[in-house]
Parts: C-alpha cells; structure tokens; sequence
C-alpha cells in the first residue's frame, strides 16, 4: 500500500494460453482462505470462467499487516490494488469487484475514488452505509454492534454472536475481556448516535451511489438484516451517471444466502457445513455475476441483455420488472385499530405495559442466518402484556406484499422519548405467528409528533386464511437497548422504571405496496 504496509493477496488465474485476462477483485476481513466464506471456491469458479480472480484480507485481518480499524482505509487500499493488478502481466487492465457484506462496502470504497480501471461490481448484502449502526434509520442493533466486536476486535474472526445483552445497562454487556472490544463498542454506539458525520468522513465527496459511473449489479435479499441500504443505493444508483447500467436481484435469503422456506419445510442442503451443497451453491450465487463481468469488462459498451429488476415472491416464484417496486403495485392502507387492521380509521388509545426488568426477548438465534434453522413462532410472546398486537381478518384471497412497508402513529409515554419495536407477521390458520419484516425507532414520546418505522421492502405473498399482523411493542432485548422507562440514556441508566405506553389510534397506519393483479 502507498504507506508501505503489505496486504496478503492470493492470484487465482485461467487456464494457461488465454492472454491477459479481465480481473474480479475480492477484499475482506473474513479470511480470503477460510470455510465460513468458501473464497477459494468462489475464485476458482471464476477463475473457470476466463477471469483472474484476486482475494485479499483487508488491512490488519489475518495475514494482512497494519492496524486494525474498520472502514477507515479502504478506498486508499482498493485503489492501490487496483493500481498492482493492472502492472501485472496477465491483466488486461480491466477490473470487476464482486463480495458480500463487508467485502460489499470494499466496493463501495473503491467506486467512490472512480479508479478508471474498475469497471463493473456486484456489491451483495451490502450498501455503502454498512457503518451506520442503526438499519433503515431505525435503532442501533445488537447484530451490528455485536459483529464489530466479532470481525474487527481480534484479528481473526471470533464468530461466537458476540456478547450478551440480557443486563442492564446496555453499555455494560460489552466484550471487556477481548482486545479492543470495549474500545470498538463505545465507538461505534458513538457513531450511532451521529452516523451523518461517520458516514460523510468515509465519502467526503457525497453518496457514491448517486455519483457512480459504472455498472452494478446489486443483490440482497427479503430477509437480510441489510436490506434498507442495499435497496438505497440502488434507487440512488438510478438517478447516477451510469443509471442505464444498473441492475436490481432480491431473493428470499438471509444475510447469509439462505432462502425462505414454509414452516414444515426441511432445510435439504446447508452448503455452510456439507461440501456437496457448497459445490452446487457456488454456480448458482454466481450465475448472474459472471455473465454481468464479462459483458462489463470485455470492450463492449452496450447495455447487458438481462431483466433490470428481478425478484423472488415467496411463495409465487421469480419475477422480472423494469423497476422496483414493480409498476402493477399500489398502496394500499391499514388503519389500527384496538386489535385489528381494518380499512377504516380509528380513534381512541390503546396501551400496553413496558417493564425494562423484564422485557420482550429477541426471538431470533442470528439475524445473520436466521432461514438457515428456519423462522420461529413468535406467538407466545403476543400473548404477552407488552406487546399489542394489530390482526386484519382471516384472508378471503391471497394477499401480495410487493414493496415497501411503513408504520406511522404518535405515542405518549410519560418520558420525554420512548422505544417502539414494529414486527410484521405472517399469522397462519393454526395461529402460527412468522416475521416477514422488523425495525425499531426511538421516538418522542409526547403524544403529538408522529413517529415512523420503515420496516423495510418485501416479496411475499399470504394465502387465503392466512391473518396479516403488527406487533408494536417497547422492548426486544437482545437486539436492541432496553428502555429505561427515565429520561436516562438506555446505554447507561442507574434507575429501570415499569412504565405504560399509549397508542393513539387516530392517524394510527400500517401502508404497504401491494400487487393490484
């Protein structure tokens, strides 16, 4: 790198003969040898296919020198691999990036500085505001807070779901006993708290998004805990200099690629533990990204020849559209009611109790892989006093979600702010109750000012008989800071007090985008 510090760096080339070839460039802090991300295999399948594929641990991970620090030097660091691949004699001089997750944002980097070498990336369950804490503008979450910890605080990757978050306060069930792991919590709940400055200084030229010139080819899923910023960037990325070239893939996976399945549905295959199920799972997650590189980096400049937008609708199939959310959707709106959605407005209160010493669990083991065991049954915990629950009536036709969901109300508390915790569910004629959405704001809590919860975008359809339900409630720990019930800081109260919460059903709305048919 320009400061001398060296970055281990495996070259995987095609077959011998070929000539100087195009290059997918792969950077990460997860091991670029390692099972959990299988790279090898993801590189020799390019590789395969005419390409040389470059991997690297990013700066300070595994057997990559220099300092630890998440995010700061990746633009400089992309650019200055950029600039060794193309000295190299077997590169043409043409560059693609491809990568999940955090090896997502090394994209993201690496196309704010417009290297003119790199011409196309696929970033994946990603968006260039991985380092905001606090998905879709909601609340900080524990998943993200936790994964610091995991990949950035020792310089292997831990992988134990980082720390516990069943005390209080919130600060306090940090990891003291890693290197660095205090350090980076206190960081990044900072950031949180002003994730505009944070982001601002990674990009100091604006979104990267907006400002791309090249083609991407933007992948996420339904219920991957990242999907607000991968869905950002592409609506920002289609008002971008390189617009035309833009193309959205959203599957019914998780973070970590797994798909959506029914309730009494096996998992076949876990490609994370069986060999066999890796070796057909590489072709598929890359049946796109290779024909979009090699259109990308080859000398052609037209438009590749596939689907702008195309979409996976649990329980319909795949779909293709010119653009997201598909034109035949509408807006249709829920009203909230004392225990209901119905298509009329309400009035009145409705409430519920909040007592931090004992708040709703996060049912969830892993937010990151949440399909791979296969989504639980959160019913019991509506039966609980401090959750309040929203039914529409039994479905008398299937009901399809397509698009974005948003839930908006006022609420007094007795504080001067409040948690509200939305989850969106799928409630099944024997009263199973599964996520389809989740978000969570702290809002004030005056009565008067509306808050917003923007529960994310989807593809899923209800059968008939099938109930759909908003459960609102003001805690979920394990996933997000409890709630003091006092004007204190969730992160460092002294005082925990029972507390009740009021709803105000009057302009009280769940709206949703919906297939018309």
């Amino acid at each position: 790198m320009r400061d001398g510090v060296r970055l281990a760096t495996d070259v995987y080339l095609p077959a011998a003969g070929l000539g100087p070839v195009p290059t997918v460039l792969i950077r990460l802090p997860y091991d670029k040898t390692g099972r959990y991300t299988f790279i090898p295999q993801i590189a020799e399948h390019f590789a395969a296919h005419g390409f040389a594929c470059v991997t690297q641990d990013v700066r300070g991970k595994y057997r990559s020198e220099g300092e630890r620090e998440p995010f700061i030097r990746e633009a400089d660091d992309g650019c200055d691999t950029v600039d060794w691949i193309i000295s190299q004699d077997w590169s043409n001089g043409a560059v693609g990036t491809w990568g999940d997750s955090y090896y997502g944002f090394t994209q993201w980097a690496l196309a704010s500085r417009h290297h003119p070498a790199h011409r196309a990336m696929v970033p994946r369950v990603t968006g260039h505001r991985f380092g905001d804490m606090r998905p879709g503008g909601g609340m900080p979450t524990f998943t993200l807070l936790d994964w610091v910890i995991d990949a950035w605080a020792v310089r292997e990757l831990i992988l134990t779901g980082g720390a516990r978050h069943d005390t209080l306060p919130a600060r306090s069930a940090a990891h003291p006993s890693l290197p660095d792991g205090q350090r980076l919590f206190e960081r990044f709940v900072t950031v949180a708290e002003d994730p505009e400055a944070f982001v601002a200084g990674l990009f100091p030229d604006g979104n990267p998004a907006e400002r791309l010139t090249i083609p991407a080819l933007h992948t996420g899923g339904w219920f991957d805990n990242l999907q607000f910023w991968q869905l950002d960037d592409w609506h920002a990325a289609q008002r971008s200099p390189a617009s035309e070239h833009q193309f959205l893939r959203m599957w019914t996976s998780d973070h970590e690629d797994y798909r959506w399945r029914e309730a009494d549905e096996p998992l076949v295959a876990d490609f994370g533990e069986d060999a066999d199920a890796l070796a057909e799972h590489v072709p598929r997650l890359l049946s796109e990204a290779i024909p979009f590189l090699r259109h990308y980096l080859g000398d052609r400049h037209d438009r590749w020849p596939a689907a702008t937008v195309r979409y996976e609708h649990a329980r319909v199939g795949v779909r293709d559209a010119a653009e997201w959310p598909p034109r035949r959707s509408e807006q249709k709106t829920f009203h909230l009611a004392a225990g209901a959605l119905t298509d009329s407005p309400a009035t009145g209160e409705l409430s519920w109790a909040h007592e931090p010493a004992d708040p709703v669990p996060f049912p969830i083991r892993s937010e990151w892989d949440q399909n791979r065991t296969g989504l639980p049954d959160e019913a019991s915990l509506h039966a609980r006093e401090d959750v309040a629950i929203f039914d529409s009536p039994p479905l008398d036709a299937p009901l399809d979600l397509v698009g974005g969901i948003d839930v908006s109300a006022r609420i007094s508390a007795g504080t001067e702010r409040t948690h509200v915790i939305a989850r969106l569910l799928d409630v099944h004629p024997g009263g199973r109750a599964t996520m389809i959405l989740a978000n969570a704001t702290d809002c004030v809590a005056d009565g008067r000012q509306p808050f917003h919860v923007r529960l994310g975008d989807t593809a899923y359809r209800l059968p008939a008989g099938h109930r759909l339900r908003l459960a609102l409630s003001s805690s979920l720990a394990g996933q997000y800071p409890v709630h003091p019930g006092t004007d204190e800081s969730a992160w460092d109260a002294t005082t925990h007090r029972p507390s009740r919460q009021t709803l105000h059903l009057e302009h009280a709305t769940l709206t949703a985008r919906v297939d018309r048919g």
